[in-house]
């Protein structure tokens, strides 16, 4: 008897597994991941390892490292300008991208009131890189990679003028599709 019962929960347990494994598992993988448009990062020049520093890149909403394998440049990083009095600068590491300054607010709450205001860049001219002089509560538009465009709001910095290294804090919003109009919160 007890065989049996054995026997008969070996067959089961067969034909369940075989039955439910046999169905094909589909993983879609989508063509155009979706990435974020919009949120805050902090980039630095200091070097680690085998990299000068990291760097902002808006088509995957991710901090970098260059140089990488990948050889993908990020569309933001930043550095000390030693012709600046040690200020921090924006820059393009492969020469695509650009910056303009839009604003210097004097308090956090006229930055960030620009900084959510701003719907759209009305002038693609008079971009530059590098971009010097940078100090918080600057808003700055940013031509990425591929004339894509972001707006950022300069939320913190440091620097050690000793060691030539600043970190930067940033909030940012990206426009993928390429327009001059920031996507609505």
């Amino acid at each position: 008897m007890f065989g049996r019962i054995h026997n008969m929960y070996l067959l089961v347990t067969a034909l369940y597994l075989f039955f439910s494994c046999a169905k094909p598992v589909e993983i879609i993988i989508p063509d155009d991941p979706v990435y974020p448009i919009a949120g805050t990062a902090t980039v630095d020049n200091k070097i680690v390892a085998n990299y000068n520093g990291s760097g902002f890149y808006f088509a995957t909403a991710q901090v970098i490292y260059y140089p990488n394998t990948s050889e993908v440049f990020p569309d933001i990083s930043v550095r000390v300008s030693l012709s600046t009095n040690y200020l921090p600068q924006f820059w393009s590491i492969d020469g695509n991208s650009a910056f303009k300054l839009l604003d210097s607010s004097l308090d956090s709450s006229s930055a960030y009131a620009f900084f959510d205001s701003l719907t759209a860049i009305s002038d693609t001219s008079g971009f530059v890189s590098p971009i010097s002089n940078l100090s918080v509560y600057q808003t700055v538009a940013v031509r990425a990679l591929q004339n894509k465009y972001a707006k950022i709001l300069i939320t913190k910095i440091t620097v050690d003028s000793s060691n030539s290294i600043t970190e930067t804090t940033f909030k940012w919003v990206y426009q993928p599709d390429g327009s001059l109009t920031f996507p609505a919160k």
